[in-house]
Formats: structure tokens, C-alpha cells, sequence
């Protein structure tokens, strides 16, 4: 057997063992909230996520909804206003330009999290769609040591490979937090200690990059001494757009150069494993190193499924083979630029 196949092979289970590991506090308490939502040209969703925030499973008095309109032209501003008007415990602010010191929306991040009144800041987006429980699961995963919260989110209506990576998303989280270096955060789902935002300085040492700002805070407060956990109990939904996804997989993967080193280092070294696989497999055809490879990525998903409540389905093991070279392809070209958000 290959050493060098059996040794990644043990890695995936390692990696499975640590998004197995149980961030749960001993005791939870109701704590208090500021949901933050940046919103650029959402009128479409808009309907969707008020539904959403107003079906919250949570006291009233115990959160706040702060929605900042970000130069918006279309009707996204009045439909906020509007919803604003009828609940107490939501606010509104509006950016009429696009800020060309925050880049992406970090200038509407910013500004929401200075007028936020509650310690524990809620991150969603105008295009996600929070479940009724979704407040209440994040009591369950803060101490007073917790600076960041980690959670994760689904496409209701994503092809089965999307629904893979999605899903092989939520592993990532959930199992570099457990094992101890956390790599990225779903910026739809998400919360942070005020105090350790302030900490960090926000998003003054990346406001020109245009995107990646959940990764990059993360990094940052993880090399402080608050407690990085991760939250799988509720998955916040979220729709997109499929005539972007080759945009929007640039955009998700490309973004090497906000890493640590050493994940730089490990990356380097799994891309040059994912070009020798091939070779061994279909040159020197040695079938029993592929197979514990095969056995190793299983495992790996077993304990993804165990951990989020995954349905799974077959197909999944080809999606085990493939997603690499996938993931693999759309990093090179987002590395190279070019790539859209929004507008």
C-alpha cells in the first residue's frame, strides 16, 4: 500500500473525528441578540427573510433586528422601512453610496455593529432564511470565554452536487474548529462577541478586500485568547442564482491568499496529493491504496452526516471522488481574479 495515500487516508479521519467533537456549554442561558443584515438590491428576498425574522422562536425583548440598506436602486429600502415600522425591535440604516474605503459590504456591516445595543452580534443575509429555533440554538454554544460562533447554511434549491458542497462546507467548519484551527465561517450564519470584534479592530486590517470578510474576522479572533466554537443545530436555508454559480464558485474558492500559512503550506501539499492519486491509481493501477482512500473519505462523511443530520445518498461517494479536482479548478481561477460579486 501506498504510504503516502494511506497517510492522507488517516487524515480524513481525523478530520472526521474532530467534527464529532461537542461544543455544547454545560449550562445554556437566554442570552441577548443584535441580528446584523446588510442588504444591496434584495427586493425579491425581502418578503422571504421578514417572514422569517417574525417567526423567530425568541422573547422579543431579548433581540434586535439592525437591516442596513447599501445603496440599494431598487425598492429594497421601502420594503425595509416597512417592515421596521411595524416591529419595535427592528432598525433600519441607509448607505445611499457605496463606500469605496469598505469594500463589498463591509461598510453596512460596520455601521450596523456600531448602533448595536446587545453583546452578541447575529449574522445573516438579506438572502438567507433563518429557522424559527435559530436564536435559541446559539445559547447552547456561548460562554462567557466565546468570541465567535461558528454556524453553517443550505440551498433549498441546489442540484445534488451543490447540495455535496454545501454540505462538504459544513464538514470544514466543524472540523478544523474541533481539531483546534479553524479555517473559515459562513457569513450568513454566524455570531460574534462584540467585545472580541472590537478586539480585533473589525474590518480595518482587510477593508479593501472585496470579499471574504467572515473568513478574515475569523482568523483574526482566533488569534486572541476568546474561544473559537461551531454551531451544526441550525442550518440557515438560502436560494442562488445558478446562471452566477461559475462567479460564485470563483468567489467561494479562490480565496488562498486570506488563509493562514500553514494553511497555505497544507493546501499546497493536498493539491500535490490530488495530482499524484491519479497517477497511482490509473498508471500503476494500485486499486488497494484507492480503496483505503475511498475508506477514509467515508468515514469522513459518516461523521459529517452523524453531526449535521445529513440524509445520505450514494451518489455521494462519486461526489467524494470528483470534489477535489472541482474544488481544485475554481481555486486556481479564483487565485487568478476576475471573478463578480454582485454588481
Amino acid at each position: 500500500m501506498d504510504p503516502f495515500i494511506f497517510i492522507f487516508s488517516v487524515f480524513l479521519i481525523i478530520l472526521g473525528m474532530g467534527i464529532l467533537r461537542n461544543w455544547k456549554v454545560h449550562e445554556a442561558h437566554d442570552l441577548n441578540y443584535s441580528i446584523i443584515i446588510a442588504c444591496r438590491n434584495e427586493e425579491q428576498n425581502l418578503p422571504k427573510l421578514f417572514n422569517s425574522l417574525e417567526n423567530l422562536n425568541y422573547p422579543i425583548k431579548q433581540f434586535e433586528i439592525i437591516i442596513v440598506d447599501d445603496a440599494s436602486t431598487d425598492n429594497s429600502l421601502n420594503l425595509i422601512k416597512a417592515f421596521c415600522d411595524l416591529h419595535v425591535n427592528a432598525n433600519y440604516f441607509h448607505i445611499k453610496n457605496k463606500s469605496e474605503e469598505y469594500l463589498g459590504k463591509k461598510a453596512a456591516l460596520k455601521l450596523a455593529i456600531e448602533n448595536a445595543k446587545f453583546e452578541i452580534l447575529l449574522f445573516t443575509d438579506a438572502d438567507c432564511f433563518p429557522k424559527a429555533n435559530w436564536i435559541r440554538s446559539y445559547n447552547r454554544y456561548f460562554s462567557v470565554k466565546t468570541g465567535f460562533v461558528v454556524g453553517s447554511y443550505e440551498v433549498t434549491n441546489a442540484s445534488s452536487f451543490q447540495r455535496f458542497c454545501n454540505h462538504i462546507s459544513s464538514a470544514i467548519y466543524a472540523s478544523t474548529i474541533g481539531l483546534g484551527f479553524p479555517f473559515s465561517a459562513a457569513g450568513g450564519n454566524m455570531a460574534v462577541r462584540k467585545n472580541a470584534f472590537i478586539e480585533v479592530a473589525g474590518y480595518e486590517k482587510f477593508k479593501h478586500n472585496i470579499a471574504g470578510d467572515d473568513k478574515q474576522l475569523l482568523n483574526l479572533i482566533k488569534d486572541t485568547s476568546w474561544e473559537i466554537r461551531y454551531n451544526p443545530e441550525v442550518l440557515v436555508s438560502t436560494v442562488v442564482n445558478s446562471s452566477n454559480s461559475h462567479h460564485r464558485g470563483k468567489r467561494k474558492y479562490g480565496k488562498f491568499g486570506m488563509s493562514s500559512h500553514l494553511f497555505q503550506f497544507f493546501s499546497i501539499l493536498i493539491f500535490l496529493f490530488y495530482l499524484y492519486l491519479p497517477y497511482k491509481i490509473f498508471i500503476v493501477q494500485e486499486w488497494q491504496s484507492f480503496l483505503s482512500y475511498i475508506l477514509g473519505g467515508i468515514l469522513f462523511w459518516i461523521a459529517n452526516i452523524i453531526k449535521h443530520k445529513f440524509k445520505f445518498a450514494l451518489i455521494d461517494i462519486i461526489f467524494i471522488v470528483i470534489y477535489p479536482y472541482y474544488l481544485i479548478y475554481y481555486s486556481i481561477l479564483g487565485l487568478a481574479g476576475n471573478w463578480e460579486w454582485k454588481n
